[in-house]
Order: C-alpha cells, then sequence, then structure tokens
C-alpha cells in the first residue's frame, strides 16, 4: 500500500468516510454511505481497517467522547492537514495507534461496515465466488 502522501486522491474519500464513524453521534446513520464509498475504493479490507488504526483513529478518537453539543465536524481539509502532519507528535500517535489496534477490531460499528463492504464488493463480483472485503 502506497503512503498517504503518495495516494492522496484514493484516501481522501476513504479519510472521510471512516472519520463519519467518529464524526456522527449515531454512526450506523451513515453506514450505507460509508460502505459504498469504502467499497469502491481500491483498499482491501485490511487496507480499510490499516487506514482506520494508524491515519483516521489517532486524529478522531478524541470526537468519541465529545460533548453532546460540541461539533463533530472537521473544516474543510483540516482531517486531512492533521493526518498527514501527525508525525509532529510521533510518540502520541504511536500510543493512540496502540489503542487502535485493541479498540477498532473490536468496534461493533467498524465490523458491521466490514460486513456491509464485503456484501456490496460480493454483490458487485455477479456471481463470482465472495471472500473477504
Amino acid at each position: 500500500m502506497l503512503s498517504a502522501a503518495q495516494d492522496l486522491d484514493n484516501r481522501r474519500p476513504v479519510w472521510d468516510a471512516l472519520a463519519s464513524m467518529f464524526r456522527d453521534r449515531d454512526a450506523s446513520s451513515s453506514r450505507a454511505w460509508r460502505s459504498q464509498l469504502l467499497a469502491a475504493s481500491p483498499y482491501d479490507a485490511l487496507d480499510l481497517e490499516e487506514i482506520l488504526i494508524t491515519e483516521v483513529y489517532p486524529i478522531c478518537w478524541s470526537k468519541l467522547n465529545a460533548a453532546a453539543d460540541e461539533p463533530l465536524a472537521f473544516a474543510s481539509g483540516a482531517l486531512e492537514a492533521m493526518i498527514l502532519r501527525r508525525e509532529a507528535s510521533p510518540q502520541i500517535v504511536a500510543r493512540l495507534v496502540e489503542l487502535g489496534r485493541l479498540a477498532v477490531p473490536r468496534s461493533r460499528e467498524w465490523q458491521a461496515t466490514k460486513a456491509a463492504i464485503a456484501s456490496l464488493r460480493c454483490a458487485a463480483a455477479d456471481g463470482q465466488v465472495c471472500g473477504q472485503a
């Protein structure tokens, strides 16, 4: 998989879709949109989970405990800028990645999203043997 900086055109919509799990109070409400976008991406399920854990989670994790009246969205381009400069605090990012490796695979919303991606890709395969997303 190419680095984020080398693959911005493919990463931008994926980042936006994955960030919706943190941005939306009810993440399941955006699951269909998120799953369709991620299914259409060039990344397999393992790559998507790695992008979620190492690129999106370290930036968005604080949104999980945001106050009810606090806006959850990032300004246009802010998420990308934060992801691309996250190396500025490598120790903090490393700790958040470790936390993400524990939390993300167990997330019910991520599991449901992965299942929806697999279903969409299977349907798009038009009768071919379906495996993982």
